[in-house]
């Protein structure tokens, strides 16, 4: 066929023809009627596929076959009418697969929504921990929860520390002060020898005080650990298994166990001693 048809036949194969039903209907267009054998060497179509191009084009509706002695003659049915019975039979054919469909998915509603209903109940006992072990991820697990807490941060504070970069450091030194202007409450206990030892980072956490912070020390920690609210508890763990200043990041939230930490930190909180500025 002829390079001009090539975007011709490729709209045609949009409207769902075939690129041999398009070729041989473009022929049949372009005079009264044909041969089968005519067609076949115009539209470049096989010997052995012909027949079975034109059955289906006939029963498609595109073309209508008249038969004069013992010669069949292939005609074009009107552009206009064959084309719009193609968008009508599509349209039937969509109308009925979205019905059986719509059943289908009836069908499998009523017999998988019993199975979900039954087992949404069912709780995962590990559900409500998450752990990391990159530090880079945990000061973004701490970080985020400092933007979401709402009444009261508690502190129990000992070294390795998740803050150990100027970055870091700076990054929750913000995030506390966010949290202090939105009228959270913020308590820290630190070991008091670390008062030596990690003077300049405790230092940069000094600073709060002025907005609120209150901090206080102890001799002895017995867990490095952060209270949210009423919902959350962080306990920063030393690796044992690695470099002492390797953490891994422990997350709960259950309300009795951030219940059971917050009278862990109240007991010590009595005890401990108000930092000197």
């Amino acid at each position: 066929m002829l390079n001009e048809h090539r975007n011709q036949i490729k709209k045609f194969q949009e409207l769902g023809l075939t690129e041999r039903e398009s070729k041989v209907y473009i022929t049949l267009l372009s005079k009264k009627s044909f041969t089968s054998s005519e067609l076949q060497k115009i539209a470049g179509i096989p010997r052995t596929k012909i027949y079975e191009v034109l059955f289906k084009m006939v029963d498609k509706g595109l073309c209508v076959e008249r038969r004069i002695g013992k010669v069949k003659y292939y005609e074009a049915v009107e552009p206009k009418k064959a084309l719009h019975k193609m968008l009508d039979e599509y349209k039937t054919n969509y109308h009925t697969e979205l019905e059986k469909k719509n059943e289908l998915a009836d069908n499998l509603t009523k017999l998988f929504n019993p199975v979900f209903e039954k087992n949404k109940t069912f709780i995962n006992p590990l559900e409500f921990v998450e752990v990391v072990k990159d530090k880079e991820q945990a000061q973004k697990k701490i970080l985020e929860a400092f933007r979401e807490a709402k009444s009261e941060v508690l502190f129990l504070i000992k070294g390795p520390y998740v803050c150990d970069t100027n970055m870091r450091a700076n990054e929750q030194l913000k995030e506390e002060r966010n949290m202090l202007k939105r009228g959270v409450k913020c308590r820290k206990i630190y070991e008091s020898h670390e008062l030596d030892e990690a003077g300049a980072l405790i230092t940069q956490f000094k600073s709060l005080a002025k907005l609120g912070s209150q901090l206080k020390t102890i001799e002895t920690i017995p867990i490095k650990m952060v209270v949210i609210d009423e919902r959350l508890v962080i306990f920063p763990l030393q690796d044992t298994l690695s470099s002492v200043n390797e953490l891994t990041i422990i997350s709960i939230e259950h309300k009795e166990m951030v219940h059971a930490c917050r009278i862990l930190f109240t007991y010590l909180w009595s005890a401990a001693r108000p930092m000197k500025n």
